[in-house]
C-alpha cells in the first residue's frame, strides 16, 4: 500500500524534519491512521502564524 509506505518513510518527504523535528510530532497522525486503517475523510490546509498547517478528520 502506497500510503503506508509513505508514512513509514516520512523523513524522505520534502521539509519533513522542518515540520516535524522529532518523530513524536507525527504520533497523532500515525495513531489515527492505524486505528482507522484508511485515509482521512476530510483534509484542510490553513496558515497558523504565517506557517502552513494541515488538518485531518477521520
Amino acid at each position: 500500500m502506497e500510503r503506508a509506505r509513505r508514512l513509514e518513510n516520512w523523513v524522505q518527504a520534502p521539509h519533513a524534519k522542518y515540520g516535524h523535528p522529532r518523530e513524536e510530532h507525527l504520533l497523532p497522525l500515525l495513531v489515527c491512521y492505524g486505528l482507522a486503517s484508511r485515509a482521512c475523510e476530510e483534509y484542510a490546509e490553513l496558515n497558523i502564524l504565517a506557517k502552513k498547517a494541515s488538518l485531518y478528520l477521520w
